[in-house]
């Protein structure tokens, strides 16, 4: 089996005299649970020599850590994947609507965790399965997911810290008047089943939203979340009085089979190159038929100066198809 390649690092002239524990713990960052599994697995070499981690280090010796996948239990199953991204730290899904991220007591197979653990295990490669945020079940679109615990908590750090951008695309009831806007009202548990609401007395919660299209019967959003609180799009929207199509737990009409969400990009920053990712998939069929029904009839667009115009026989508009695909990309 395949193991990620380790982590070098050569000790420059501030880390001389601090203990390996100091540099792991207050430089990486690691937690006592990763730091207790380097030790557990000899994974903490000095220029290739294993050694403790009360070792003092000296400038210009050479620090490696051999990171180990854990050990888990997920059942393999060969279930169809869009990959979009892919390597030795981490991997980014395009994942369809019905396939859950994690397996819960009631729905232990049939998951990504499953179908990622079919595929490492197909390509002889030592991975673990780490999300490092998730979608609702019938939400489709990108998800990073870390293959070992050291990516892993990297990159939660970035999203605890807003480093990690998330761009989705929605369908939401009637046409915003506004062309764009920021939603800001705090999110809680509703008293009853999984319903979540906005409350006073919940936690802050921010959308920021774009429109790209619209008619009377809906809009064409680009949203970003800059927090994560569960079904955030979903309550903010509905708050607002423009629920998702499909998102009958909050409002939405039920002629379309699922909330009208996809996770259209994904933009964080490499954990071992530092190199800023970005990653990005078009919505399905299913979604982009919705827009066309939508959009049929009363077709509302914008010009360069933003008036909204009329689109209907021979009126003139600037707003392409073309022009709307690039504003999927730029976001907001």
């Amino acid at each position: 089996m395949k193991n990620p390649p380790p982590l070098y690092y050569t000790i420059p002239a501030a880390w001389s005299g601090h203990s390996i524990k100091t540099l792991l713990y207050h430089h990486f960052h690691l937690s006592r649970g990763q730091i207790t599994a380097l030790k557990k697995y000899n994974g903490i070499f000095i220029n290739d020599q294993p050694v403790f981690v009360t070792h003092r280090l000296t400038e210009g010796e050479v620090l490696t850590l051999r990171i180990t996948p854990l050990n888990q239990d997920f059942t393999p199953e060969a279930i169809p994947l869009s990959i979009q991204y892919e390597d030795a730290d981490l991997v980014v899904v395009n994942k369809p609507s019905g396939l859950l991220v994690h397996p819960v007591r009631f729905h232990p197979t049939g998951t990504l965790a499953n179908a990622l653990t079919y595929l490492w295990r197909q390509q002889q490669e030592n991975a673990s399965f780490h999300p490092v945020h998730r979608l609702d079940k019938t939400t489709s679109g990108l998800v990073l997911i870390a293959k070992n615990p050291w990516s892993h908590q990297q990159l939660s750090r970035q999203l605890e810290q807003g480093m990690i951008s998330r761009l989705y695309l929605g369908i939401c009831h009637g046409a915003l008047v506004r062309e764009s806007g920021r939603i800001s009202a705090p999110i809680k548990r509703s008293t009853t089943g999984i319903k979540r609401e906005v409350s006073p007395d919940g936690k802050p919660a921010l959308t920021r939203f774009r429109r790209l299209q619209s008619s009377e019967q809906g809009s064409l959003l680009a949203l970003k979340i800059f927090t994560g609180r569960t079904h955030q799009i979903r309550v903010h929207l509905s708050s607002s009085g423009h629920p998702l199509y499909g998102d009958s737990l909050y409002g939405g009409t039920e002629s379309f089979p699922r909330p009208a969400l996809h996770a259209t990009r994904i933009s964080f920053t490499h954990p071992r190159t530092r190199k800023r990712i970005t990653v990005t998939a078009n919505p399905p069929p299913d979604f982009s038929d919705l827009l066309t029904t939508i959009i049929t009839g009363d077709l509302f667009v914008h010009n360069n100066n933003g008036d909204r115009l009329k689109y209907g026989g021979t009126t003139e508009v600037d707003e392409t198809q073309e022009t709307i695909l690039q504003k999927w990309r730029s976001g907001l």
